[in-house]
């Protein structure tokens, strides 16, 4: 009874985020080689009153979850491979492979979702926006990137080590992400949680194919469990320097 009453939970919450999207979507989507028209649908009324409550504070957090997203998106699957093939663990290679997976199939989608919907970024349409870190927006709103690589992150963390101490964190900085990117000025909601939905999918998607990544991996580089490999990093005087050593 109780994985049936979680798929039917799982169901309607599907279709309330699927109604939202196709309702912000009918009242505000403008393509940014329309005209330019401003809406007054649900989707900019909540994009108003998000991006209205500027506060110093908020500019200064959401600033910095905004730059956040390529270091953490790059740079964890990349320490993980690295720290898991110096340390023969199979498990973190393991993970910083789907992780890379994930993000490459997340950003993948967005850009085709991107380039075929053309929607035009909230501030070039709307009058009166505040506009925060405009350097980190691309042409086109939806979906929002930031939102999809870190939901893809959380998720993807969250279905290797179900564990509150990693999704808790992990799915509070999506969070943030995605409604520090509609404070910013730079998407509606539902470019969020387009995001959101997006690379949630990617995600689940690149877990169910677990073991068929992981082989191709090691069918192409040749690794096995009895591989070799090695990190050192030295210190020098115009900073530092990685050897990385390893043996298929």
């Amino acid at each position: 009874m109780a994985p049936f009453l979680s798929f039917i939970c799982r169901q309607r919450l599907t279709g309330v985020l699927a109604a939202f999207l196709c309702i912000s979507f009918s009242t505000s989507t403008v393509r940014a080689d329309s005209p330019q028209q401003e809406s007054d649908g649900p989707d900019t009324k909540l994009f108003r009153s998000v991006n209205d409550a500027q506060t110093s504070f908020k500019t200064s957090l959401f600033g910095i979850t905004d730059n956040s997203v390529a270091v953490i998106v790059v740079g964890l699957p990349l320490g993980c491979l690295v720290y898991g093939l110096a340390a023969k663990n199979n498990d973190v290679v393991t993970t910083g492979l789907l992780l890379s997976a994930s993000e490459v199939l997340t950003y993948g989608a967005k850009y085709v979702i991107k380039s075929t919907v053309k929607r035009a970024r909230p501030y070039e349409v709307l009058s009166g926006v505040t506009v925060n870190d405009i350097e980190s927006a691309d042409p086109y709103s939806f979906p929002s990137g930031h939102t999809a690589g870190a939901f893809a992150l959380a998720t993807l963390l969250t279905l290797r080590y179900p564990r509150p101490y990693v999704y808790v964190p992990a799915f509070i900085w999506a969070g943030m992400v995605g409604y520090g990117r509609v404070y910013n000025g730079l998407h509606y909601p539902s470019d969020a949680l387009g995001g959101a939905v997006l690379g949630a999918g990617s995600s689940f998607l690149t877990y169910a194919l677990r073991g068929t990544i992981v082989d191709v991996f090691d069918s192409v580089t040749g690794r096995t469990p009895d591989s070799e490999s090695s990190v050192i990093v030295m210190p020098l005087p115009q900073g530092l320097s990685a050897n990385i050593h390893v043996v298929f």
